[in-house]
């Protein structure tokens, strides 16, 4: 996946109503973007995503089959968990904007900063340490194994430490924060094109842009629209919640059942579809994304699942887990040996889940202490 990331938003005023729903669908996000490397390390899951390997997918009834090119396919997707990241990114950090009457724009930044780059620069380090002390390249068994690093080159270390040129061969889930990033440092703009703009007009406006930055291959405008459709949806908050809080519960649960459907559409798209129409697919993929979020916004803010402890506590490490799983799902998988998959998965998925939490305790929860700080350093200098 992956902002994924789920990135920690800076925590909203109580005026912004925090909807904790969110929280634990961040959670489930990045668990699924855990389930996606995973995955990958099996020659079956992993096929469809190299070329070499895709077209023996495509026969009807196999596992491979079931798990790549039909709806099941959107319970791993982990570019899917990052779309929902980045719409739950541009939802939560626009919040304090409108909420807080003391926000501070010269604060926010340093503040920001601070929680994005100190945690990411720590499972830098991590992923450095155990490429160095594990060994590496002794798995083989998919494609997606043997193109990740065993070793450590300072280029790819300064890529991992600076982001603004996107993520690190060391480790690839950090491409993700070039985008939180630049968001970031446009979220005043975000804010106030959405104050001022038809909020049905930016929705349309901004799939469009995505749908053309994936058929152009241009990054910024494939990512940065999904950011801004989270901000128009916290924007017209109390609008949405008016006319998406009259849908009946008959009304979400349907909405939420064409949502597989919706997400793995470039999926289920078969061979001889135009790639240019395949790439379009993006579109229905950032909407199934879009109606999940707005489904635990609008429709379920009070959802007893999504509400638990477990998946609250899958919420508060969810950075976490996404900055460090990658390393443990190698290093698990070199030192195993090939064809040991589920042996891997029984390992792998709690071991990350453990060290994640270590990661939160040891590193993110200082972080935003000193995130804190810096906030009243730059607002008490006013």
């Amino acid at each position: 996946m992956t902002s994924i990331s789920p990135v920690p938003p800076t925590p909203p005023t109580p005026a912004s109503r925090r909807l904790h729903a969110l929280d634990g669908l961040r959670g489930l996000a990045a668990f699924a973007v855990l389930l996606h490397h995973t995955a990958l390390t099996v020659p079956t899951f992993a096929a469809a995503y190299f070329g070499a390997t895709s077209d023996a997918t495509w026969e009807p009834g196999t596992l491979a089959w079931w798990a790549a090119h039909t709806p099941l396919h959107s319970l791993w997707d982990g570019e899917a968990a990052v779309m929902i990241f980045f719409v739950l990114s541009g939802f939560v950090l626009t919040l304090p904007v409108l909420h807080s009457r003391s926000f501070r724009w010269d604060a926010y930044l340093p503040q920001r900063f601070t929680r994005l780059y100190l945690p990411v620069w720590a499972a830098l380090a991590f992923a450095i340490l155990m490429i160095l002390i594990t060994p590496r390249g002794t798995n083989d068994d998919t494609e997606w194994l043997r193109r990740r690093p065993d070793h450590v080159t300072l280029e790819w270390v300064l890529q991992g430490l600076v982001q603004i040129g996107g993520g690190s061969e060391i480790l690839s889930p950090l491409w993700t924060i070039r985008w939180e990033i630049l968001f970031s440092l446009l979220l005043g703009l975000f804010v106030w094109a959405a104050l001022r703009t038809n909020p049905a007009v930016m929705l349309v406006a901004s799939l469009v842009l995505i749908g053309m930055g994936e058929v152009t291959d241009v990054k910024p405008l494939k990512y940065l629209p999904m950011f801004l459709i989270g901000v128009v949806l916290a924007v017209h908050r109390d609008a949405f919640s008016t006319r998406l809080g009259a849908v009946s519960r008959r009304g979400w649960i349907t909405a939420l059942a064409i949502t597989p459907v919706l997400v793995a559409s470039p999926w289920m798209l078969p061979p001889i579809v135009p790639e240019a129409v395949r790439e379009s697919a993006i579109v229905l993929q950032v909407a199934g994304a879009v109606l999940i979020v707005a489904a635990c916004a609008f429709g379920f803010p009070d959802s007893r699942f999504l509400g638990s402890r477990a998946v609250q506590w899958l919420g508060r490490v969810s950075f976490s887990l996404y900055l460090v799983h990658e390393t443990i799902v190698i290093t698990c998988a070199d030192l195993l040996g090939p064809d040991r998959h589920v042996l891997m998965a029984l390992i792998v998925i709690p071991v990350s889940l453990l060290v994640a939490q270590l990661f939160f305790v040891a590193i993110e929860r200082p972080c935003h202490r000193l995130a804190r700080r810096v906030h009243a350093g730059f607002a008490d200098a006013r």
